[in-house]
């Protein structure tokens, strides 16, 4: 198990309600795999995507991202802001990430400066657009997929879809994941065949037992180019 300590809360998440789901969504009739696959497809040709992670957990010490909020692009590329434990101290901190390089204007600093992400035991953000170690392609590497329920999310209605993800897969989203671990998964996708959630738990701490992440993502395809700093 590696003892990195990775945080995403802070972030606010709908309320999902199960009733009131009173038509079909438009996933019913194609199998599993049909609209697992075409949601991978929207989210890696999308422009951009608007994206939230969050646990409600709090790191027990370290280092740790207790938060973020910000915009993925597939340059590849994100800008937003994330919320950091430093030295016990939480801290809000603009991140720039593009070109290869992490670009953050750190607590009591004035100007962005280049940082190893790894350092601060979180991953490169802009990563999480790879097509294949990204986020969509956690969606093609689900263990045993099944259709859930239609649940409703604002005016939204979803189908999730549960299975397990091997923590190798779940590493470079979250680094504190234990790579031979194995993670409990539900992503909700909507008509639009659009990834709108995705929560993973299992045990990301040793000896901690286990923990939530959630992502939520929404603005699909507006047009954004982020630039270095």
């Amino acid at each position: 198990m590696k003892t990195r300590v990775v945080r995403w809360s802070g972030v606010a998440l709908a309320v999902w309600a199960v009733a009131g789901c009173s038509s079909q969504p438009a996933t019913e009739g194609r199998s599993v795999d049909e609209v697992l696959t075409a949601a991978k497809d929207n989210f890696d040709e999308a422009a951009s995507v608007h994206l939230t992670l969050a646990t409600s957990s709090t790191p027990s010490g370290g280092n740790g991202v207790l938060g973020a909020d910000g915009t993925l692009t597939h340059q590849p590329a994100f800008k937003g802001m994330v919320r950091v434990l430093l030295g016990g101290f939480n801290a809000e901190v603009p991140v720039i990430s593009v070109d290869g390089e992490v670009h953050a204007k750190l607590p009591l600093t004035t100007s962005y400066q280049v940082i190893d992400p790894a350092e601060y035991g979180a991953p490169d953000p802009a990563d999480f657009a790879d097509p294949d170690s990204g986020i969509s392609g956690l969606l093609v590497k689900l263990e045993d997929p099944s259709r859930g329920a239609a649940i409703r999310q604002g005016d939204q209605v979803l189908t999730t879809f549960t299975g397990t993800l091997l923590g190798t897969y779940v590493d470079p989203i979250i680094p504190s994941a234990d790579a031979k671990g194995v993670y409990d998964t539900e992503i909700g996708i909507s008509e639009d065949d659009q990834i709108t959630t995705l929560r993973v738990t299992g045990e990301f701490f040793s000896g901690g037992g286990d923990e939530t992440y959630d992502m939520t993502f929404d603005a699909y395809g507006e047009a954004v180019t982020v630039t270095a700093p």
